[in-house]
């Protein structure tokens, strides 16, 4: 099970494959009409590359390690006709460069960056969404800043202090095989699922080594930079009843067995709420999925507005 989803995440990690593009000709062609504004923002020790499309709340995508904006390309433009969808590359991945590449991964400095981009795109409360470890920036986000947040669903956040036993074992086997394998399957994935001029302006070289540069930042700075976090639980719940702010932890159905829903589950559990559940695995926006799982979002968020 722990090879399967090592399988799953390096394919998240990597672009469009051809399965898509075959299926999905017609599809992609229209999503690409929709308009895209792209900016940079400066903050402390980095530019900020990020994209605006549609119109309505603002609903910020937050991606998980190796990721960029683009992974949301698809789920985004699903979402456009409810919500101004902001999506980034954070510090450290494809088109943020960080003034000092050796820099240490800090949770606390990327919710600080996705701060600095809401307070710069709207003064009301927004949605926001994130994966994986975008998600523990999420939560990070929502104790330093309770006012920008409406809603926030995390996604499978990686927070291993929540673990026990065997699940805490698949969590760091899972980190070092991918610490081990990331260069060989990036390279394998680049040249083998999609990488053709039909799908991008760039070349395979050039994409190849954006996807190699994200993933090794993710392996030697990221990961053991959520490995060092510690949610503060406590923060969160007094955040949770001094805002009105929503939390509605989330999990792939496809990835029950996988630790980072048992993060979760333990999550949900501390917050005394339900999990809510999304087409897919851990990557589940960034697959064949995309359009169900925006449905998915979609639904959570007006059934969010229905009640408030």
């Amino acid at each position: 099970m722990a090879s399967l989803f090592l399988s799953y995440f390096l394919h998240f990690i990597s672009f469009t494959n051809r399965v898509k593009l075959r299926e999905m000709t017609e599809e992609r062609e229209d999503l690409q009409m929709k308009v895209v504004e792209n900016e940079t923002l400066q903050v402390p020790g980095a530019n900020i590359y990020y994209e605006v499309r549609g119109s309505g709340p603002i609903l910020l995508l937050i991606h998980g390690g190796g990721g960029d904006a683009d992974k949301f390309h698809n789920v985004a433009n699903h979402l456009v006709n409810w919500y101004t969808v902001v999506t980034y590359d954070r510090r450290g991945h494809s088109r943020s460069n960080l003034a000092n590449q050796a820099e240490d991964y800090h949770v606390e400095t990327h919710s600080d960056d996705a701060h600095r981009l809401l307070a710069k795109l709207t003064n009301e409360p927004a949605y926001v969404f994130g994966s994986s470890s975008g998600a523990v920036i999420g939560l990070d986000l929502c104790i330093r800043h309770p006012g920008q947040v409406r809603v926030l669903i995390p996604h499978e956040p990686v927070l291993l202090q929540l673990l026990f036993e065997d699940e805490l074992k698949q969590a760091r086997q899972f980190m070092k095989d991918l610490k081990k394998n990331h260069r060989s399957e990036v390279v394998k994935l680049s040249s083998n699922l999609g990488m053709d001029a039909s799908n991008s302006e760039q070349s395979e070289d050039v994409l190849t080594e954006r996807l190699l540069r994200n993933s090794t930042y993710f392996v030697e700075y990221e990961i053991p930079g959520i490995l060092n976090h510690t949610l503060d639980v406590d923060a969160l719940k007094t955040a949770l009843k001094s805002a009105s702010m929503q939390v509605f932890p989330a999990g792939g159905s496809a990835s029950r067995e996988f630790f980072a829903y048992n993060c979760t589950v333990a999550l949900a559990k501390q917050l005394g709420t339900e999990i809510v559940e999304f087409p897919g695995h851990h990557g589940g926006y960034n697959t064949m999925h995309h359009k169900e799982f925006a449905e998915r979002l979609h639904d959570i968020l007006v059934n969010y507005q229905k009640r408030v």
